[in-house]
Protein backbone atom coordinates (compact mmCIF):
# COMPACT_ATOMS: atom_id res chain seq x y z
CA UNK A 1 0.00 0.00 0.00
CA UNK A 2 1.00 3.64 -0.71
CA UNK A 3 -0.31 6.52 1.15
CA UNK A 4 0.35 9.77 -0.03
CA UNK A 5 -0.10 13.07 2.25
CA UNK A 6 -0.03 16.36 0.67
CA UNK A 7 -0.83 19.48 2.04
CA UNK A 8 1.09 22.86 2.41
CA UNK A 9 4.61 23.63 4.46
CA UNK A 10 3.44 23.61 8.11
CA UNK A 11 0.41 22.08 7.75
CA UNK A 12 1.64 18.97 10.10
CA UNK A 13 2.76 16.22 7.34
CA UNK A 14 5.93 15.69 9.08
CA UNK A 15 3.74 15.60 12.24
CA UNK A 16 0.56 13.23 10.81
CA UNK A 17 3.29 11.02 9.05
CA UNK A 18 5.24 9.58 12.91
CA UNK A 19 2.28 8.96 13.93
CA UNK A 20 0.89 6.70 10.99
CA UNK A 21 4.41 5.00 10.85
CA UNK A 22 3.94 4.36 14.83
CA UNK A 23 0.97 3.17 14.68
CA UNK A 24 1.19 0.62 11.40
CA UNK A 25 3.29 -2.58 11.28
CA UNK A 26 5.70 -2.35 9.12
CA UNK A 27 5.35 0.99 7.41
CA UNK A 28 8.47 3.38 6.20
CA UNK A 29 8.66 6.84 5.22
CA UNK A 30 10.02 8.22 1.89
CA UNK A 31 10.39 11.74 1.41
CA UNK A 32 10.98 13.14 -2.07
CA UNK A 33 12.48 16.32 -0.93
CA UNK A 34 16.09 14.16 -0.20
CA UNK A 35 15.92 13.51 -3.90
CA UNK A 36 15.62 17.41 -4.80
CA UNK A 37 17.90 17.88 -2.58
CA UNK A 38 19.97 15.75 -4.76
CA UNK A 39 19.39 17.30 -7.85
CA UNK A 40 20.27 20.92 -6.79
CA UNK A 41 23.83 19.58 -5.46
CA UNK A 42 24.39 18.03 -8.69
CA UNK A 43 22.13 19.80 -11.07
CA UNK A 44 22.29 23.50 -9.15
CA UNK A 45 24.99 24.38 -10.70
CA UNK A 46 24.23 24.41 -14.62
CA UNK A 47 20.31 24.62 -13.55
CA UNK A 48 19.94 26.86 -10.00
CA UNK A 49 15.80 26.44 -9.20
CA UNK A 50 14.41 27.79 -6.05
CA UNK A 51 12.13 24.36 -6.13
CA UNK A 52 12.94 21.11 -6.76
CA UNK A 53 9.37 20.49 -8.38
CA UNK A 54 11.29 22.40 -11.56
CA UNK A 55 13.24 19.97 -12.24
CA UNK A 56 11.34 17.33 -14.26
CA UNK A 57 14.14 14.90 -13.64
CA UNK A 58 12.69 15.05 -9.98
CA UNK A 59 9.33 14.23 -11.04
CA UNK A 60 9.94 11.31 -12.49
CA UNK A 61 12.32 10.17 -9.93
CA UNK A 62 10.23 10.37 -6.98
CA UNK A 63 8.27 7.60 -9.16
CA UNK A 64 11.46 5.71 -10.01
CA UNK A 65 12.55 5.48 -6.30
CA UNK A 66 9.10 4.16 -5.22
CA UNK A 67 9.17 1.91 -7.55
CA UNK A 68 12.21 0.52 -6.13
CA UNK A 69 11.53 0.91 -2.66
CA UNK A 70 8.37 -1.15 -3.27
CA UNK A 71 10.48 -3.81 -4.95
CA UNK A 72 12.52 -3.73 -2.33
CA UNK A 73 10.36 -4.23 0.24
CA UNK A 74 6.23 -5.21 1.32
CA UNK A 75 6.40 -2.59 3.83
CA UNK A 76 3.17 0.07 3.43
CA UNK A 77 4.91 3.33 1.83
CA UNK A 78 4.22 6.80 3.33
CA UNK A 79 4.47 9.68 1.04
CA UNK A 80 4.31 13.30 2.43
CA UNK A 81 5.08 15.62 -0.47
CA UNK A 82 3.57 19.38 -1.06
CA UNK A 83 3.00 19.37 -4.55
CA UNK A 84 1.43 22.37 -5.76
CA UNK A 85 0.85 22.26 -9.56
CA UNK A 86 -1.26 19.94 -11.08
CA UNK A 87 0.77 19.61 -14.14
CA UNK A 88 3.41 17.71 -11.93
CA UNK A 89 1.15 15.91 -9.52
CA UNK A 90 -0.87 14.64 -11.90
CA UNK A 91 2.37 12.73 -13.59
CA UNK A 92 3.38 11.09 -9.98
CA UNK A 93 -0.07 10.71 -9.20
CA UNK A 94 -0.39 8.09 -12.36
CA UNK A 95 3.51 6.87 -11.63
CA UNK A 96 2.75 5.91 -8.37
CA UNK A 97 -0.34 3.98 -9.40
CA UNK A 98 1.03 1.96 -11.61
CA UNK A 99 3.02 0.52 -9.56
CA UNK A 100 -0.31 -1.25 -8.95
CA UNK A 101 -0.69 -1.24 -4.78
CA UNK A 102 -3.21 0.41 -3.59
CA UNK A 103 -2.41 4.34 -3.31
CA UNK A 104 -4.80 5.98 -1.00
CA UNK A 105 -4.87 9.89 -1.12
CA UNK A 106 -4.75 12.28 2.26
CA UNK A 107 -4.50 16.33 1.75
CA UNK A 108 -4.21 17.87 5.07
CA UNK A 109 -5.57 21.57 5.49
CA UNK A 110 -5.92 24.35 7.73
CA UNK A 111 -6.65 27.52 7.87
CA UNK A 112 -4.21 30.72 6.38
CA UNK A 113 -4.10 31.71 9.77
CA UNK A 114 -3.46 28.31 11.68
CA UNK A 115 -1.03 27.78 9.33
CA UNK A 116 1.45 30.78 9.62
CA UNK A 117 0.74 30.25 13.09
CA UNK A 118 2.59 26.42 12.63
CA UNK A 119 5.63 27.91 10.52
CA UNK A 120 6.28 30.95 12.76
CA UNK A 121 6.31 28.81 15.84
CA UNK A 122 8.94 25.84 14.02
CA UNK A 123 11.42 26.17 16.13
CA UNK A 124 13.07 23.54 14.46
CA UNK A 125 13.33 25.33 10.55
CA UNK A 126 13.81 28.55 11.59
CA UNK A 127 16.07 29.03 8.34
CA UNK A 128 12.57 28.09 6.04
CA UNK A 129 10.73 30.70 7.50
CA UNK A 130 10.87 33.19 4.60
CA UNK A 131 10.36 30.75 1.86
CA UNK A 132 7.50 28.92 3.42
CA UNK A 133 5.85 31.98 4.01
CA UNK A 134 5.96 33.19 0.39
CA UNK A 135 4.55 30.30 -0.47
CA UNK A 136 1.74 29.97 1.94
CA UNK A 137 -0.56 31.51 -0.11
CA UNK A 138 -0.37 29.45 -3.53
CA UNK A 139 -0.13 26.07 -1.34
CA UNK A 140 -3.54 26.80 0.04
CA UNK A 141 -5.09 27.09 -2.54
CA UNK A 142 -3.98 23.65 -4.25
CA UNK A 143 -4.55 22.31 -1.05
CA UNK A 144 -8.47 23.07 -1.70
CA UNK A 145 -8.00 21.06 -4.85
CA UNK A 146 -9.87 17.45 -4.11
CA UNK A 147 -7.68 15.62 -6.84
CA UNK A 148 -5.06 16.10 -4.22
CA UNK A 149 -7.50 13.31 -1.89
CA UNK A 150 -9.37 12.92 0.79
CA UNK A 151 -9.58 16.35 3.15
CA UNK A 152 -8.34 16.15 6.77
CA UNK A 153 -8.39 19.33 8.34
CA UNK A 154 -6.43 19.99 10.98
CA UNK A 155 -7.16 23.15 12.31
CA UNK A 156 -6.65 23.00 15.85
CA UNK A 157 -4.96 19.74 16.17
CA UNK A 158 -1.66 18.73 17.61
CA UNK A 159 0.60 16.16 16.38
CA UNK A 160 -0.83 13.54 18.78
CA UNK A 161 -4.67 14.42 18.04
CA UNK A 162 -3.90 14.39 14.03
CA UNK A 163 -4.26 10.51 14.08
CA UNK A 164 -7.81 10.51 12.24
CA UNK A 165 -6.47 9.06 8.98
CA UNK A 166 -4.00 6.40 10.33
Amino acid sequence: MILFISGPFGVGKTSVVKVIVEKTPNAMVYYPEVIGSALRGVLGPVNKVNDSQYYALWRKLVVVVARVLRAASARTLVIPMTVWRRDYFDPILAGLHRIGLGLTRFRLTAAESELTHRILSDSEDTGAYGWRMSHAEVYLRVSRDPAFGVEVPTDGLRPRRSQAIS
